[in-house]
């Protein structure tokens, strides 16, 4: 079941029964031109657009992570909303741009069964939560983004 709700200033997508919570964020704005610069100077796909409401970020995340996550088409997800010099901070990515997260992310996704549990934008921020089963166990993990309009320009 998809429910999209406003939570103080952000946009949160239910996708189970699970309870999403949400704090700290202020009233809603539209996303922010500041980041048009970065937009341009980290190499945003043409399928992106470098300011979008939140709803329209909302969307992006959605089919991101459902391309990503679930259908596995990791260089489609990538190629149509992943800046070319992403920033990166997380520890299993050794550096920046897509053409190493994607090599990265590609190689654990491929032997592991997702299930995409919660997604949330607000402040050109994007979160997903979703739980999976490698060869290894379970695990449930979260990705955070940055974003500029709709395309992920930095993530932890």
């Amino acid at each position: 079941m998809r429910s999209v709700t406003s939570l103080g200033g952000a946009l949160a997508l239910s996708l189970s029964s699970h309870l999403l919570l949400l704090c700290c964020l202020s009233p809603p704005v539209l996303a922010s031109p500041v980041y048009t610069a970065e937009y341009t100077a980290l190499g945003c796909p043409n399928s992106t657009t470098p300011i979008a409401t939140e709803t329209e970020q909302l969307d992006a995340i959605t089919d991101f992570a459902n391309t990503l996550y679930i259908q596995k088409q990791t260089t489609a997800a990538f190629d149509k909303y992943v800046a070319t010099h992403l920033i990166n901070h997380a520890s299993e990515v050794p550096g920046d741009g897509a053409a190493l997260a994607l090599k990265t992310v590609g190689g654990l996704l491929a032997a592991s069964t997702v299930t995409l549990e919660q997604i949330f934008v607000g402040q050109d921020r994007a979160v997903t939560f979703f739980k999976g089963t490698t060869s290894e166990g379970s695990v449930a993990a979260i990705d955070m983004f940055r974003m500029s309009g709709t395309c992920l320009i930095e993530h932890w």
